[in-house]
């Protein structure tokens, strides 16, 4: 694998973070979260498709297909896995009790 390959993948693997944050929302931090998921995830797909001699969907050296396919994975587990977001202060506001 060489150098454009991996700048390609990460570009690819960073659009794939962006594009699920812009469907899934969220704050930063799950920003951040899925780009780190999808990058991660994105070259361990690649990596198995290597190793399992996958030769579907390949642009240049790169396995699209598998490394695709495990960052699609990698984000939803790191979304289930994250959880709902909290509220800005951290903690649920208590609702006020009614007037008497």
């Amino acid at each position: 694998m060489n150098a454009p390959s991996i700048f390609l993948g990460t570009l690819i693997a960073i659009a794939c973070g962006l594009v699920f944050h812009l469907i899934r929302g969220g704050r930063i931090s799950r920003l951040g979260l899925y780009v780190a998921t999808a990058w991660v995830a994105f070259f361990v797909g690649h990596m198995v498709g290597v190793w399992l001699e996958w030769d579907f969907l390949r642009l240049g050296s790169l396995n699209l297909f598998p490394a695709m396919l495990a960052t699609m994975l990698g984000l939803i587990s790191a979304s289930v896995l994250a959880g709902p977001e909290r509220s800005p202060l951290g903690r649920r506001r208590r609702r006020k009790p009614p007037k008497k």
